[in-house]
């Protein structure tokens, strides 16, 4: 099996808004402009300043153009310092912002965080109050949330990778995921951010063993939707250990939605062990969203897990589906593969299917993840006596109190021992299926994995 390798790219006063003293006529006047700029050829660049010309006795107002005072009060030196900081905004949600347009108030799409951010200016910025799609976290920080009527949540920021000093030490653990932003009316949540990855080259011994582990960071949650569907839950960080054991971070839970679908849960991390003894255990996959006149969201699958050498691997249990109050509910998320060169390789449990509270079918359960054994370490290597064991299959979810049909159970994962190897294989079986509702059906059984012991042509079915 191939070693993984890790991709390189990894104003007050604006928002008072109205004011109270402000009148009717006023924001009726608002709102016939806003209906004018809809019908203004979007292409057309925007002017720096408003250009309205005066009379000797009329002042600009604040809140339309952040320059309170009439303009014999201006100087270039203000001028200046209101552009520098119109053009370089400390954060994606500072204090003062434009009406329309990139970070607007009013309309716009919210700010991405920057790159070297830090604290609370990671997470992106808002849209506009009408519409406008949220900006885009960085460094773990959550994604800004749409605008009321239209646009999409943000994507939450990638977590941060973990640190380790010269001498081998943590430093700082992998990140969180952010969040994603919610949606509007009608656009999708954000997705979740990746959680940070986790590569642990450390050698202590003895009651220092245990800092030789390793652990991905967790995937961010998908944001929720009201008619759009939930956001993807953030997927697992990376983990990776020489010395020590090796866990994937689990994925970021699906967004949930009012009358949409449910986000699917985030996919678990993967993870790698190589020293005799120790393991590598993929990360969780995470659970669909939830819904409640829509659908529920997918879990997601569980992480992939490979073991060098003596080293064992379970892949990551697969998400649970999401559930619904009346309509289908999500299915399960598969298991992880595992792989192994001569321990124990045993593929991820699937995940569980979604429930119905009143009207509608349960979510039928995950399949078990797959498993192979002797597996050689590198293309071409050697063939080892690693045993393989299949991931056994989700439970069906249970159809609606009222009316529904129970779920069907997962299938169990295959057991394939590599060919010339020495391992024993063991198939996994076949999760239960849910129960009916009042009325309605159970659902059936999922069915065996197959296993196959190594020789060129031998495969058969057998449950646990």
């Amino acid at each position: 099996m191939a070693r993984h390798a890790k991709m390189s790219d990894r104003s007050v006063a604006i928002r008072t808004y109205l004011s109270a003293g402000m009148t009717a006529g006023v924001a009726g006047a608002a709102l016939v402009g806003v209906g004018t700029l809809m019908l203004i050829d979007d292409g057309a660049p925007a002017p720096s300043q408003l250009e309205v010309q005066l009379v000797s006795n009329e002042e600009e107002i604040p809140w339309l153009s952040l320059n309170g005072g009439s303009d014999k009060h201006k100087n270039s030196r203000s001028d200046a310092a209101v552009g520098t900081f119109a053009l370089a905004p400390s954060s994606a949600n500072p204090a003062f912002r434009p009406i329309i347009g990139p970070g607007g108030w009013l309309i716009g799409d919210g700010l991405d965080a920057a790159d070297d951010c830090e604290g609370d200016a990671c997470n992106g910025g808002n849209g506009g109050l009408l519409w406008g799609n949220g900006g885009a976290g960085a460094n773990g920080g959550n994604g800004g949330d749409a605008g009321f009527w239209f646009g999409d949540g943000g994507a939450g920021g990638a977590g941060v990778d973990a640190e380790y000093d010269s001498t081998g030490k943590l430093v700082s653990a992998a990140g969180r995921g952010g969040n994603g932003g919610g949606a509007s009316l009608f656009g999708r949540g954000g997705d979740g951010g990746e959680g940070g990855w986790n590569e642990n080259t450390s050698n202590f011994t003895g009651n220092n063993a245990a800092q030789n582990n390793a652990t991905g960071g967790r995937g961010g949650a998908g944001g929720s939707g009201t008619f759009g569907s939930g956001g993807t839950g953030g997927l697992g960080g990376f983990a990776s250990s020489v010395n020590g054991n090796a866990t994937g971070g689990a994925g970021g839970a699906g967004g949930g939605s009012g009358y949409g679908t449910g986000g699917t849960g985030g996919e678990g991390g993967e993870a790698e062990a190589e020293a005799a003894g120790k393991a590598a255990t993929g990360g969780a996959g995470g659970a669909g969203g939830t819904g409640f006149l829509g659908g529920g969201g997918e879990g997601g699958q569980g992480g992939r897990a490979e073991g060098y050498e003596d080293a064992n691997a379970t892949g990551g249990v697969g998400g649970a589906g999401g559930d619904t109050f009346s309509g289908g509910s999500g299915a399960g998320g598969d298991g992880g593969e595992a792989l192994t060169l001569d321990g124990t390789a045993t593929g991820g449990a699937g995940g569980n299917g979604g429930e119905v509270g009143t009207v509608g079918n349960g979510g039928s359960g995950g399949r078990g993840g797959d498993a192979f054994g002797g597996v050689p370490d590198e293309e071409g290597g050697p063939v080892g006596s690693g045993n393989a064991k299949g991931g056994k299959g989700g439970t069906g979810g249970d159809g609606g109190g009222l009316l529904g049909n129970g779920g069907r159970g997962g299938d169990g994962g295959d057991a394939d021992i590599e060919t010339g190897g020495t391992g024993t294989p063991t198939a996994g079986s076949g999760g239960t299926g849910g129960a009916k509702g009042a009325i309605g059906s159970d659902g059936d059984d999922g069915d065996p994995g197959s296993a196959s012991d190594g020789s060129a042509s031998d495969s058969s079915d057998s449950s646990d």
